[in-house]
């Protein structure tokens, strides 16, 4: 008879995506997780085959509270393009103070730290997962470029091509602030790189400059 959950699933998946997010993979042990958690191992065992599925069931759990939620409401249809990129950059910026504020540290993007270390067919699984919760959000940006694209606001003629440049931006733009430990390249380059990499600068100024 298996026994009932009273909260300690939860509290290894919320130990692991802390300290996942402020150390890495490699450094971070079953027993790191146990002991910060203060649970026993046994209940570790219990819930999760291993470090690997752990770390998994975290990413999915912060995709599904955080990312998801976050990109349907900025790429909802409320906000025409500019205002919708505007926005990408605000949440991405915001979010990673108030990191910030809550570990000391500057972490970026919790899967793009995990993936960064997922070398190898033993951690093929969390690295298929990574991918297409990255995929996921590329198909926010890839809808909304494709849309203006249409409407005449951009003029993309690759525009999976150019989803791509944007989420490598992004991404190099979130590993090089954990790596300097340090917001300042990120609030700096973020929103204009997305305005000049789509164009919006000579796209449609008047709307940038009220975004």
């Amino acid at each position: 008879m298996a026994r009932p959950d009273t909260g300690t699933r939860q509290k290894l998946i919320d130990t692991a995506t802390d300290l996942l997010w402020t150390s890495s993979y490699g450094a971070v042990s079953v027993d790191d997780i146990c002991n910060t958690a203060d649970v026993k191992k046994g209940s570790f065992y219990h819930y999760f085959t291993s470090k690997l599925e752990l770390a998994t069931t975290a990413m999915e759990e912060y995709y599904e509270a955080y990312v998801r939620p976050d990109m349907e409401d900025i790429f909802s249809e409320k906000r025409d393009f500019a205002s919708q990129i505007a926005a990408l950059a605000d949440s991405i910026v915001e979010e990673q103070h108030e990191v910030r504020n809550r570990y000391g540290l500057v972490c970026g993007c919790p899967m793009a730290a995990l993936a960064s270390e997922m070398i190898g067919e033993e951690n093929a699984s969390i690295a298929a997962k990574i991918e297409e919760m990255f995929d996921n959000c590329k198909g926010y940006i890839r809808a909304a470029i494709a849309k203006a694209n249409a409407n005449g606001t951009i003029h993309i003629p690759d525009v999976d091509a150019k989803t791509e440049e944007i989420h490598d931006f992004i991404t190099e733009l979130m590993i090089m602030a954990r790596i300097h430990n340090n917001l300042d390249g990120l609030e700096r380059d973020l929103r204009p790189g997305l305005i000049r990499i789509l164009g919006l600068d000579e796209a449609s100024p008047k709307t940038l400059k009220t975004a």
